[in-house]
Parts: C-alpha cells; sequence; structure tokens
C-alpha cells in the first residue's frame, strides 16, 4: 500500500481544489486547469485565508467555479474503461 504525502501537492489551495475535484468525479487534475479554477475564483472575490478560516461562502464560491469549469468542458474528463 503506498503512502500518502501529505505535502503532494505542497501548496494547500491545490491540495483543496484537489480534494474537491475528486469528490466531484469523473474530472482529471491537471495542474494548469487547477491555476485556472484558482485565477477565477480570486477574480470573483474568493479568499483563500477565509477558506481556511472556516468562510461557507467562500467554500460555495469555490464549488460554484469547478462545477460551472466542469460543464463547460474546461476540466478534462476522466476516460472511462470499456
Amino acid at each position: 500500500m503506498p503512502t500518502m504525502n501529505p505535502t503532494d501537492p505542497p501548496r494547500a489551495d491545490y491540495r483543496f481544489v484537489k480534494r474537491l475535484l475528486s469528490m466531484t468525479g469523473g474530472v482529471e487534475e491537471r495542474k494548469e486547469e487547477v491555476d485556472n479554477v484558482l485565477k477565477v475564483f480570486g477574480k470573483l472575490g474568493g479568499s483563500w485565508e477565509r477558506i481556511f478560516r472556516g468562510s461557507t461562502k467562500d467554500i460555495h464560491l469555490l464549488k460554484e467555479v469547478i462545477k460551472y469549469a466542469k460543464k463547460e468542458g474546461h476540466l478534462t474528463k476522466n476516460k472511462l474503461w470499456v
């Protein structure tokens, strides 16, 4: 069983988005796409400091950004096994 590395990826914002993407399902975790999600989140007024202090408003905003990106095809979908 492989051991988990708590610093992979090393930035907390990437780890947080990676966790949300894993809960969403059906989406690959690509660095460029995560960068775009983070940029949009910031431009819409989202704050990582508030998220890590427990702001449900900012967490909801981030989830909405991810949901929109997935719906509009800005996130790469996992390939299904046939």
